[in-house]
């Protein structure tokens, strides 16, 4: 039986783990092998199968790179594969569930527990494919996830802001190593409501990344005479593999100076380089302004609803840059609030991970307890004979979360990321578009119902497919990628044009999408669900997760 609960901050460059102390505080975890709060988003297979997950993997990336693969996170929910290793295809939701089992040891190791019962945090724009993903690499990695939650909603509940006195516009700013988000949410009375969500899923620190590294080898060839250009030039896989190291290490060390320097080598030639924040400041510009652009978007959109910002929230490592927190400061005209933002995310999850372990413990209406051979409880639908599992604690971790003295219960109220909606033909112009019937930003679970008309006389039956789309709009644009799933519905004999046909789509918290379509004027009716794609099957889960526990990590 395990002590404690986990909150899991599974990141795209870095991740982290936390727990929440019988002191009632979030502590993180450290990575044992490099007495760091964070472990590196990195996975590389080993000549004999061993998997290398996190620094040393990260290291040895551009030596090794058909056996290495770092952000996957972007990967979730999108495809199938995300590497190939000796001829075997390897899913993004296997990948995660390496790095989601070296943090699980490493605590495990260290609190001389069994790490168990998790939250793990995602991004506030990932969708349903993206959230269902997360859950299976959990289950993958032995772990039983209690829920699925956005970062910005744990960094709220780490912050803070979710004190029961409180009732106030917050909007997280959220720059990573690979992502960057904004989500601006209400919080009142413990009760946390997302408003809306933007971003741009390629926008991190490895962009900031890359301008160093470019920096670098330009005042390397100025300093040192090389003819040539190291980023081009044949056998340079040593070469970019220490550049990517010391750029990283110069762009943290201008967090707290005004200037950095490294040493590149590179065949024969040496020297050593230096690079101001002014420079960096001024070379990075374009990457700060897109971020605060992307903000505006969503401060508009919050305005629309009449809706204000009364506090920002800086989280994610990238946010340490002076930089961002002075951009954010002069365009806002508002202090933000930066408090740990490596840990923030992890910590708030922990917090949160101790409230939903005890709700989760209670048993509903209709269940009943089991416990299997192995002495874990389940609750068993008596009518359904579903089964979930009980996370119960037989040691530390006891005391409920105090913020800043005290807290109501959490409640955390999330909106769909996507519009979903049907495709049909815009009378005035003869031409198809996707209508929106949800819409992005709709509270969960949404329901909402549109109504159409047949296009022409003696239809046999009406086509009904459904698509989702990125924007809060009416139509959109019919694009085949988009598409989701159709059903038909079967009219009567010599139904004549114009007659209604009312369509009712449902998106739950668990992102199952589902349709209801009743023609009005025979009262036929068809209903449709469908799943998130990408993702794996029950079968696949099972499968995978019997290959994932026979799999060595080279930590072990």
């Amino acid at each position: 039986m395990s002590k404690y609960v986990y909150g899991i901050d599974l990141g795209t460059t870095y991740s982290c783990i936390a727990y929440q102390g019988e002191d009632g505080l979030p502590y993180v975890i450290k990575n044992v092998d490099t007495n760091s709060d964070t472990t590196p988003s990195v996975v590389q297979w080993d000549d004999d199968g061993t998997v290398v997950v996190g620094q040393q993997a990260k290291d040895s990336a551009v030596m090794s790179p058909e056996r290495t693969i770092a952000f996957v996170k972007q990967l979730m929910g999108k495809t199938d594969i995300a590497i190939q290793i000796d001829g075997r295809d390897i899913s993004p939701v296997e990948v995660s569930s390496y790095i989601l089992k070296e943090l699980a040891r490493y605590a495990s190791q260290q609190l001389d527990d069994e790490v168990k019962n998790v939250i793990i945090t995602c991004p506030a724009y990932f969708g349903e494919a993206e959230r269902t993903a997360t859950k299976q690499a959990g289950e993958i990695a032995g772990l039983n996830v209690l829920a699925v939650i956005e970062e910005p909603t744990a960094a709220a509940i780490c912050y803070g802001v979710t004190r029961s006195d409180s009732n106030q516009n917050v909007m997280v700013y959220d720059l990573g190593g690979g992502t960057f988000d904004i989500t601006i949410m209400n919080i009142n009375n413990g009760t946390i409501r997302v408003i809306t969500t933007e971003g741009d899923h390629d926008l991190g620190g490895k962009k900031w990344d890359a301008v160093m590294s470019q920096l670098l080898v330009d005042k390397f060839i100025e300093a040192s005479g090389y003819p040539g250009n190291p980023l081009e030039d044949d056998d340079n896989e040593e070469f970019l593999q220490d550049l990517a190291i010391k750029a990283e290490k110069a762009k943290q060390a201008l967090t707290n100076r005004q200037e950095a320097k490294q040493v590149l080598n590179f065949n024969g030639s040496r020297a050593q380089v230096k690079v101001t924040r002014e420079e960096f400041d001024e070379a990075t510009s374009y990457l700060a302004e897109s971020a605060l652009e992307l903000a505006d978007k969503a401060v508009a959109t919050a305005k629309e609803q009449g809706i204000s910002i009364d506090q920002i929230l800086l989280v994610g490592g990238s946010t340490k840059m002076p930089q961002i927190q002075n951009g954010v400061r002069e365009h806002f005209g508002i202090e933000p609030k930066i408090f740990d933002p490596d840990e923030a995310v992890a910590k708030g999850a922990a917090i949160y991970a101790m409230l939903q372990a005890d709700e989760q413990s209670k048993l509903r209406e209709g269940e009943v307890r089991q416990t299997d051979e192995q002495g874990n409880d389940y609750a068993v639908d008596q009518e359904t004979g579903e089964k979930r599992a009980l996370p119960m604690l037989g040691g530390g971790g006891s005391a409920l979360p105090m913020l800043g003295g005290g807290t109501a219960p959490i409640k955390v109220v999330s909106v769909s990321t996507k519009s979903f909606g049907v495709r049909a033909v815009d009378p005035a112009d003869g031409k198809k578009y996707i209508y929106n019937v949800i819409m992005k930003d709709d509270e969960l679970p949404a329901n909402s119902t549109r109504g159409f008309m047949t296009l022409e006389d003696d239809q046999d039956y009406v086509e009904l497919a459904v698509y989702q789309t990125p924007d809060k709009v009416d139509k959109y644009a019919v694009d085949e990628d988009r598409f989701l799933g159709n059903a038909e519905l079967t009219l009567n004999p010599h139904t004549p044009k114009d007659s209604e046909i009312s369509v009712t789509l449902e998106l739950t918290e668990d992102g199952t999408v589902s349709l209801h379509a009743k023609d009005e004027t025979s009262g036929r009716t068809v209903d449709a669900q469908w799943h998130a794609e990408n993702v794996l099957s029950q079968k696949e889960v099972e499968e995978t997760k019997k290959r994932v526990a026979s799999t060595a990590l080279a930590s072990e």
